[in-house]
């Protein structure tokens, strides 16, 4: 059996050139175990560091290349449009692959051959050194179509966490230009997936770094964050009136699922009430505020609870506040 043949697609815009180095080379260390390339796609950063990276790395399998800015999503769209090998996966610049958990990838893939969507673990770090993880083993904990993944389990919808079959993508790519561009892309994916394998192996460093978008306190940048949430919940929305059966029921879910986070991470992160009320006037314009009386998960239900009426949410927000909580994480 040929070697596994994977394409990793690294999004670079003004981040710590050592951050970069330790992306790729995490990838490098993969040496002769697989057919790979990297696309280090340069979105518009300028002096040219990331450039001079990779031409002294002197290694054909890692490329370059340099576009106008287009936000994380047209980068991405850059690299599969000059991806090559059989599968994809995605890493960002700032984060690595787990050295261990690396070198069990091929023989993974190639023990899941049949898969068009593998899923593993991650793991937070902080440092900006290389950590491993102990023990590589990867146990399945998933095995079924991407319709039925989105129906019986809660997406981690980054799309960093998973590799995918370059075939099954088809037309589809990233919505340029936006916050959360992963919470439209995988699920849309998955409508395509016939075989998915969700595995535990901690294969994913997610750096956790302060200047996160969704760690961003200025409106401007929260403004358009929830904004392009709502968006991605209309265009996700509309997508399943036009599909049937168990596909349409999985994007329902999903979209119900994105509905309640938007609602609750508003609760934890809106800068004051009006804010807000503004964001959940607009979910009311386009229906999907209130949340619906449904019984998928209690933490859906808690959410439903506490978010109306609206004054209630707002004391929710007042209390998530003063106690210093604020939704964790960082936009895809």
């Amino acid at each position: 059996m040929s070697k596994p043949s994977v394409s990793f697609i690294i999004p670079y815009y003004r981040e710590d050139i050592s951050l970069l180095e330790r992306a790729v080379e995490s990838i490098v260390r993969l040496g002769s175990r697989a057919d790979w390339e990297v696309w280090v796609v340069d979105d518009g950063s300028p002096g040219g560091a990331a450039g001079r990276y990779v031409a002294a790395l002197a290694d054909a399998r890692v490329r370059y290349l340099w576009q106008e800015n287009q936000g994380l999503g047209g980068a991405r769209n850059a690299g599969l449009a000059r991806a090559g090998k059989e599968y994809v996966q995605f890493v960002d610049a700032d984060d690595y692959l787990f050295p261990a958990a690396a070198l069990r990838l091929p023989a993974l893939l190639a023990e899941h051959y049949d898969a068009d969507f593998l899923a593993f673990g991650f793991r937070k770090v902080r440092g900006t050194g290389v950590e491993d993880v102990d023990g590589a083993e990867a146990h399945v904990l998933f095995r079924g179509s991407g319709t039925e993944l989105m129906l019986r389990h809660n997406l981690r919808g980054g799309a960093w966490g998973y590799v995918f079959r370059r075939a099954v993508l088809g037309g589809l790519r990233f919505t340029p230009g936006i916050y959360h561009e992963d919470d439209e892309f995988t699920p849309l994916l998955l409508l395509g997936v016939r075989r998915a394998v969700v595995t535990d192996l901690p294969l994913y460093a997610y750096y956790q770094r302060p200047g996160s978008i969704v760690r961003q306190a200025a409106c401007p940048a929260l403004e358009k964050r929830f904004t392009d949430l709502l968006g991605i919940i209309v265009r996700l929305d509309a997508r399943r009136r036009g599909l049937e059966g168990q596909a349409a029921e999985a994007l329902a879910r999903r979209t119900d699922l994105l509905r309640m986070a938007m609602v609750y991470t508003l609760m934890c992160d809106s800068p004051d009430a009006r804010f807000l009320f503004r964001h959940l006037r607009r979910m009311r314009r386009a229906g999907y505020y209130p949340l619906d009386r449904r019984a998928d998960s209690r933490a859906y239900r808690l959410v439903r609870l506490l978010s109306r009426p609206p004054l209630l949410a707002a004391a929710v927000r007042l209390g998530l506040r003063l106690l210093g909580l604020r939704h964790a994480g960082r936009a895809s």
